[in-house]
């Protein structure tokens, strides 16, 4: 189980590493809380389990002072005037200057992860992204990065 969750985290700080910006279907399915509905400030874990399912839909929140793998360290949104969708390179393009710009991460022991909205969610909640802090190595961290 430790594994496979320090292999996920290792899986996303290599598309960190490459500059690639995760798109995820930003809706409530299952159990946990959706990305969606995450806010500045929270920590989270990623899922237990391996749907196969390439889309990360929710997570379980917990409290920041507990363990962890992650944190919202800011947020925004790209389309408040009905833009159209934008093609892939330019979403992530935006998305990851826009979490680079509005960072509050200084330390070089978390990876940032810019997390982009899909087609269906870009108009109902205005191209709403989210940047989230991870640490390098996979291990829990214990604190929030936001709040100090």
């Amino acid at each position: 189980m430790r594994g496979w969750i320090v292999g996920l985290v290792s899986a996303v700080l290599l598309v960190i590493a490459v500059g690639v910006t995760i798109v995820v279907a930003l809706t409530a399915s299952g159990d946990g809380t959706a990305i969606v509905d995450l806010e500045v400030g929270e920590c989270f874990d990623l899922p237990d389990d391996d749907a196969g399912d390439d889309d990360l839909r929710t997570v379980d929140v917990v409290d920041c002072s507990d363990p962890h793998l992650a944190e919202v360290v800011s947020d925004g949104v790209l389309n408040p005037d009905d833009a159209p969708y934008p093609d892939d390179d330019e979403l992530f393009d935006l998305v990851e200057r826009s979490c680079r710009a509005a960072s509050v991460v200084e330390s070089e022991a978390f990876g940032l992860l810019p997390i982009a909205p899909t087609p269906e969610l870009w108009a109902s909640f205005e191209g709403r992204f989210l940047c989230v802090a991870i640490p390098f190595g996979g291990q829990p961290v214990t604190g929030s990065i936001v709040s100090g």
